[in-house]
């Protein structure tokens, strides 16, 4: 059987690959043997990744927020406890857990001949309340959009914590998230 997310790697032709991304899943198994080949050096490719906890600016907590659990009941009610208890519960609502992976040819010049970014939020891998139609999913985008550039990509990410702006939805099946919200 074939590797699902080595052929959206080995496409070599965007109107090609966005056919694929609308007609193939990827499975969860292939995408980690996919990370596995990499590392081992199996593949002419190298791969790197990271996440973060987005938390929106508005509902970042502060060292204060937690003494509104030990306040009065008056003070528990003001403006200012009401914006804390806001600040402590609604972040879990709001926060996002964010995750990219770069898949990059072994070359060391610039730019690079092929990379690939698959990004994606934790709650896209779920079916249950997906805002894409197709349910669980993550995102692509690679070397074949012009202008697009691994390095200030991988950048954005890391630094400012955004994802591409210019990407494909790709079903994602990951049978232990089945189910689950």
């Amino acid at each position: 059987m074939e590797n699902t997310f080595a052929k959206v790697l080995m496409c070599q032709d965007k109107k090609e690959l966005k056919q694929l991304c609308k007609s193939l899943t990827v499975e969860s198994s292939d995408f980690v043997d996919v990370i596995i080949a990499c590392k081992a050096g199996a593949l002419h490719l190298n791969h790197t990744m990271s996440f973060f906890d987005y938390v929106p600016e508005h509902l970042e907590t502060r060292e204060s927020d937690f003494d509104i659990l030990d306040a009065s009941r008056e003070v528990q009610a003001s403006p200012e406890g009401q914006k804390s208890f806001r600040r402590l519960f609604k972040t879990h609502g709001e926060r996002k857990y964010k995750v990219a992976h770069m898949f990059f040819s072994r070359e060391t010049q610039y730019p690079l001949s092929e990379w690939h970014m698959v990004f994606f939020e934790m709650d896209e891998l779920y079916d249950k309340d997906n805002h894409w139609c197709g349910g669980s999913h993550i995102h692509i985008t690679n070397y074949l959009w012009p202008n697009l550039y691994c390095q200030e990509l991988w950048n954005a990410f890391l630094s400012k914590r955004e994802f591409p702006a210019s990407k494909l939805h790709l079903a994602f099946n990951d049978e232990s998230r089945r189910g689950h919200a």
